[in-house]
Parts: structure tokens; C-alpha cells; sequence
């Protein structure tokens, strides 16, 4: 059985690593030069009719990671794809939930990280196709994310053997996933695992921070815009801040962030936030980065080193055997 939620002696460890490679800075370059003048333009038109479901297809030119299974599973309101690696460690599970502004991504774009997620840590991951905005509201994705929690429970995976992990968007739907977890009475997962997560709507300190004008993805005249667009498509449904929840007995957990990044006050909020709840946190920081740098492992030595430190995490957190990494 899984760890019930019980709150746990306050703790907060803090890694802040050094040094930018190449390969770090040839990645903020481009994606400086790239993606965030599209985003540019995007925030001058947010109420535009974007083909926001087209983005997910340039996951398509990511090369698929060998020697994992993908099966289609179905959710009571959305898709998911189920993720197997060609080693498993146990009944080692992960609820995964991706990024993309709760407004593009799903199956094809974080194809490859999931992949390689799942073969890092010998575990099953599932991926749900979440409702998205401007369709739908922030709280039909999190119900989405319980669903996914539910369909493994459901499955016979061990609450001891499941940890919820996304990256950006997807780590705040972590959040309040384990929050909502918390609030229905479900059995815990056994840890979180949190890259770059926005954890507060009030935008503020985000933008007053140094972090703001070097974020290589987000410019900071959209952040403003990017709030005001979706206070507007939630309508009257509840817009909660995970730092501003009541954090008390959530599982372990991770947050990774870069801190060059527009989130990254966020990071650091929600870890002070989970430590004076009393829960077990760990925060991990890389400078020079993009936002998700994560996703570039394999060429980012930054990037491969803190999807170990992932692997590490969920080592240490989780119930039975482990995966030998010798390679």
C-alpha cells in the first residue's frame, strides 16, 4: 500500500549547480531566436483561432526511443498514451504531465522525453492527452490528471511504486493533482517530481525578478497577457495557486528549474512553500538553461545530468528494486 498523507519533519535541501556548456548555450541561442519571438507574436493575438493541436505533431521529428512499447489508453474525458520501457523495475509507475501552457502538446510532442524518461527509470509512464485550454478550463486538466492517478490505481499499480512528474505547465497540474489526490481521499503517490513548474497566477515577482530578462522562451511583455488570456477562458471555475495550497502531507518532492528562466521565482516559492509544510523537498537549480532544458538530454550535458538526478530521486524515494545504470 501506498504512504498515507501525514505530514513529515520540515525539510528543504538546495543544489544550485555551476557552469554552462556549448552545447547549453548553443540550445538557449536558438531557442531564444526561435521560439520566443513566436511567442511574440502569439501574444498579440491570443484570442486568434491559433492551431495550437498542430504543435503537438513537431514532436514528430524527435527520433523515437528504441526498444519502448506505446499502447492508447482511455480516460473518462481524453486519451492517454501508455509508455512501457524494455526493462521495468518493479511496478514502478509514473503518472507524467506535459507541458505546453495548458494550450498545445500531448502525444507526439514530449514523445521523446517520456521515452527516455521511461527507460531511465524502468517504469511504465502514462500520459494523458489532457483537456486544454481556451476549450476548456485549467480544473477539467487537473480532473484529467486524477483520472490517469485512478486508471493506475485501478490497474494494480502500487501506490509506493507511482510517482506524478511534469514539466512546466505539467508541473503545476503535479501539484495540484497531488493536491487533489490529497483532497479525495486517494491513497498517495510516493513522490513528485516538478521541472520548471509555475506554482503562482500573481505574476509580480516572476516579472520583477533578474530571471525575467534572460528567460530565453518567455518574453516578459506576454506573461501579463498570458494571465489576463487565461483568467478569460476559465470563465468562473476556481484558478488556484499550488504555492498557495495547503501543501501539508503531499508525497517527496523534486523541483528542478533553470535560473534563467521565467519560472524560476516559482520554483523557489513553491520549495520554501512544501519545507514549511513540513514536506520532504528538494530543489535543484542549473544556470544558463531554457526553460524544460531537460528535454534536451542526450546533447545538453546539463540536460543528462539532471534527468539522473531524477532517476536518483525516484531511487530513493520509491519501494523495491532498482534499475543498474552502469552505462
Amino acid at each position: 500500500m501506498g504512504s498515507e498523507f501525514m505530514a513529515a519533519p520540515a525539510a528543504f535541501a538546495r543544489t544550485d549547480f555551476d557552469g554552462v556548456s556549448r552545447q547549453g548555450r548553443m540550445v538557449h541561442a536558438f531557442v531564444r531566436g526561435t521560439v520566443k519571438p513566436v511567442i511574440n507574436v502569439w501574444s498579440r493575438g491570443p484570442q486568434r483561432r491559433w492551431p495550437y493541436p498542430a504543435v503537438d505533431q513537431l514532436g514528430r521529428v524527435l527520433p523515437p526511443v528504441r526498444g519502448v512499447k506505446r499502447e492508447i489508453r482511455s480516460l473518462p474525458h481524453c486519451s492517454a498514451t501508455l509508455t512501457t520501457p524494455a526493462r521495468r523495475v518493479g511496478g514502478r509507475f509514473v503518472i507524467y504531465a506535459h507541458g505546453g501552457a495548458f494550450l498545445v502538446g500531448g502525444r507526439q510532442l514530449h514523445r521523446h522525453m517520456v521515452g527516455r524518461l521511461a527507460t531511465l527509470l524502468g517504469a511504465q509512464m502514462l500520459s494523458g492527452q489532457y483537456r486544454k485550454l481556451p476549450r476548456h478550463t485549467i480544473a477539467d486538466a487537473v480532473s484529467d490528471c486524477v483520472d490517469a492517478y485512478r486508471h493506475a490505481l485501478d490497474s494494480g499499480a502500487d501506490p509506493a511504486e507511482i510517482v506524478v512528474m511534469g514539466d512546466s505547465a505539467g508541473g503545476y497540474l503535479t501539484m495540484m493533482t497531488a493536491i487533489e489526490i490529497k483532497r479525495r481521499g486517494l491513497p498517495a503517490p510516493a513522490a513528485l517530481v516538478a521541472m520548471a513548474p509555475l506554482a503562482d497566477w500573481d505574476f509580480t515577482a516572476k516579472l520583477a525578478a533578474p530571471s525575467a530578462a534572460t528567460c530565453a522562451v518567455f518574453p516578459s511583455a506576454m506573461v501579463p497577457i498570458f494571465g489576463e488570456f487565461v483568467r478569460a477562458a476559465v470563465r468562473d471555475t476556481a484558478l488556484e495557486s499550488p504555492a498557495h495550497c495547503d501543501l501539508t502531507g503531499l508525497p517527496p518532492t523534486l523541483i528542478q528549474a533553470s535560473r534563467d528562466e521565467m519560472v524560476y521565482p516559482d520554483a523557489v516559492l513553491l520549495a520554501e512553500r512544501l519545507g514549511a509544510h513540513g514536506v520532504h523537498t528538494e530543489l535543484q537549480t542549473w544556470p544558463g538553461q531554457v526553460h524544460v532544458f531537460q528535454a534536451a538530454s542526450g546533447f545538453v550535458p546539463e540536460a543528462t545530468r539532471a534527468l539522473g538526478e531524477i532517476a536518483g530521486f525516484v531511487d530513493r524515494m520509491l519501494a523495491g528494486p532498482r534499475l543498474s545504470r552502469t552505462a
